[in-house]
C-alpha cells in the first residue's frame, strides 16, 4: 500500500475514532453526538422498559408450543453455500497466514490482523447472533478435523472418553486467554505474532480432536465453534434433524428431534435435514442445555465486552491513573493492572449472577448450581446484543481495509489508493445501541419467564420466582447503557 493510501486511511481512521465508538485497537471512543438528556436517564428508561416486560411476559405468554416456519433447506440446498463458504474461508486463512509472516508488520496494512481480529472475530459473533450458525459449515479447522478423524478411523485408531465434568471449561479458558490477548496483550496486535498464535492454535485443536473425537471436541473445546453455537441460540435460523437415526456423535442431543446440532445435521441424509425460522431468542429454550461451564462461558463473553467498553472511558482512565500513582511497580507493569481490572469485572458479573441464583434456588427448592445451569442460557440474548452494539462499527469501518489487505497481502502497491467511509451520524449510532440493548434484555426476560413457567406451572408464581433474575437484567441494562453512554462527548 502506498504512502498516499496510508495517509488517506490514517486520516479517515483518526477522524472516525474521534467521532465514533468501536474503532481501531480500542473498540470505543467518543461519539460526536450531543444527547438532549443525561445518559443516566437513558439507562433508567431502559431498565424500566425491561422491568415492565416481566409482567407482560407473565400475562402474555402461555406454555404452548412455539411457532416456527416450514423447512427451508430444500430451497437452498442446490446453492452449495457450504462448499463455497469453506473454499472462501480456507483461502482467506491462507492469505492471513502468509501476510502475517511476510507482509507489512502494521495492524491496518496486514491481512492477519484485519482478517482475524476484525472480520473473523467480530463477524463471527454478529453473524452467529443475528443470522445463523454459519461457522460450523465454513470452518477450515472443522473440515480438517473431520478429515483427520476419518483418516484415523480407517487406521483403527481409538478416541479417549471425554470427561463429562470438563464440559466446556476448556473453551472458557481459551475465551479468557483470547480476549485478554485482544484487550491487554499488545504483541497480539503484531501480525507475525498473531500468525504464530493461530498456527499453534490450529495444531493444538487438531491434537485434541484426534484424542477425543472431532465432534465431541468441537462442541466443548474449540473456542470459535463453542462461541458460535452459544450465540446462535439467539439467532432466527434453526438447524434440526427429522427422524434421526443413531446416537449423537457429539454426545450432546437428548431429544428425538435434534435441534441445533451440526454433527447430527451433517450425519443425516439430505432429505432428513431441516432449516427453519424461529423467533429471536427461541433457541435459548429449544436447544439442549449448555452443559458444565456453559454459563461461565456466557458470563465471560458478557463481562469481557463490558470491560472493553469501560476501559475506553474517561472514568476508567482516571481510575487507572489513580492506581498507577499509588504504585511504582504497576506503572512499569500496566498490563498486570489491566489484567486485574478485567478479572475483577468478569468475576464480579459471575459472582452477582451466582447470588441471584442463590435466591432463585430458594423459590424453586433446588441447588444453587442447578438454578445457575437452568437460567444461564437466558443471558445469551444479553451477551449477544452487547457484543453487537459494542463491535458493529468496528466491523463496518475497519472492515473496509479488507479489500486492500486481501488483494495486496504483501503490500506491493497492487491496488489504487482509497479512503474509508465513516459518515454514520452519531445520533443514529447511539439510538441503535440503545434499541439493541433494551431489545436483547426484553428477549432475555421472556426466555426466563418461559423457563420459570415450566417449573412453577402458573404465570404469577413464575413471575415471583424469576423476580431476582429480572432485577439483575434491569441492572445489566443500566450498566450497559451507562458504559456505552460514557462515549458521548457532551456528557
Amino acid at each position: 500500500m502506498s504512502t498516499g493510501t496510508r495517509a488517506v486511511i490514517a486520516g479517515a481512521v483518526l477522524l472516525a475514532a474521534l467521532a465514533f465508538p468501536s474503532l481501531a485497537a480500542a473498540h470505543a471512543s467518543g461519539v460526536n453526538y450531543r444527547s438532549p438528556i443525561p445518559v443516566w436517564l437513558y439507562g433508567l428508561a431502559g431498565g424500566l422498559a425491561v422491568l415492565a416486560s416481566a409482567p407482560a411476559a407473565a400475562f402474555g405468554l402461555t406454555g404452548g408450543k412455539e411457532r416456527a416456519s416450514g423447512n427451508l433447506y430444500p430451497a437452498i440446498r442446490r446453492l452449495r453455500l457450504g462448499r463455497i463458504g469453506l473454499s472462501l474461508s480456507s483461502l482467506l486463512l491462507a492469505i492471513a497466514l502468509v501476510g502475517g509472516f511476510f507482509g507489512a508488520q502494521h495492524f491496518f496494512d496486514n491481512p492477519a490482523t484485519i482478517l482475524i481480529w476484525v472480520d473473523f472475530w467480530v463477524g463471527l459473533g454478529i453473524v452467529s447472533a443475528l443470522v445463523a450458525n454459519v461457522w460450523d459449515f465454513v470452518s477450515p479447522l472443522s473440515a480438517l478435523g473431520r478429515w483427520l478423524e476419518r483418516l484415523l478411523a480407517a487406521r483403527g485408531s481409538l478416541v479417549l472418553p471425554y470427561p463429562a465434568r470438563l464440559g466446556v471449561w476448556p473453551a472458557v479458558l481459551q475465551l479468557l486467554a483470547w480476549t485478554w490477548a485482544e484487550l491487554v496483550w499488545e504483541p497480539a496486535k503484531e501480525p507475525r505474532t498473531l500468525a504464530v498464535l493461530m498456527l499453534a492454535y490450529i495444531g493444538l485443536q487438531l491434537v485434541a480432536m484426534a484424542a477425543f473425537g472431532t465432534e465431541v471436541w468441537l462442541a466443548r473445546g474449540e473456542l470459535f465453534t463453542v462461541f458460535a453455537r452459544t450465540l446462535v441460540r439467539f439467532a432466527p435460523l434453526e438447524l434440526y434433524v427429522r427422524s434421526p437415526a443413531g446416537r449423537c456423535r457429539a454426545d450432546r442431543c437428548v431429544e428425538e428431534e435434534r435441534i441445533g446440532c451440526p454433527a447430527c445435521w451433517l450425519d443425516a441424509a439430505p432429505e432428513g435435514r431441516g432449516l427453519r425460522l424461529r423467533a429471536y431468542g427461541a433457541g435459548v429454550r429449544r436447544e439442549p442445555p449448555l452443559g458444565a461451564g456453559g454459563g461461565t462461558f456466557v458470563l465471560a463473553t458478557l463481562g469481557t465486552v463490558i470491560y472493553d467498553g469501560f476501559s475506553q472511558t474517561n472514568r476508567f482512565s482516571l481510575l487507572e491513573a489513580d492506581v498507577l500513582g499509588r504504585s511504582s511497580w504497576l506503572s512499569y507493569h500496566i498490563s498486570a493492572l489491566e489484567t486485574a481490572f478485567m478479572t475483577l469485572i468478569v468475576g464480579g458479573f459471575a459472582l452477582l449472577y451466582l447470588l441471584v441464583c442463590a435466591l432463585l434456588s430458594r423459590f424453586e427448592r433446588v441447588a444453587v448450581a442447578e438454578a445457575a445451569r437452568r437460567y444461564a442460557p437466558t443471558l445469551i440474548p444479553i451477551s449477544a446484543v452487547y457484543f453487537i452494539s459494542h463491535y458493529f462499527l468496528y466491523l463496518v469501518y475497519i472492515g473496509q481495509f479488507t479489500p486492500a489487505v486481501v488483494l495486496d497481502p504483501l503490500e506491493r502497491e497492487w491496488i489504487p489508493d482509497y479512503g474509508i467511509w465513516a459518515d454514520i451520524p452519531g445520533g443514529v449510532i447511539w439510538y441503535l445501541q440503545v434499541g439493541l440493548i433494551v431489545w436483547g434484555h426484553i428477549v432475555a426476560v421472556f426466555a426466563a419467564h418461559r423457563l420459570s413457567l415450566r417449573v412453577q406451572g402458573r404465570p404469577r408464581l413464575a413471575l415471583v420466582a424469576q423476580s431476582p433474575l429480572v432485577l439483575l437484567m434491569v441492572g445489566y441494562t443500566f450498566v450497559g447503557l451507562w458504559v456505552l453512554g460514557q462515549a458521548l462527548t457532551s456528557q
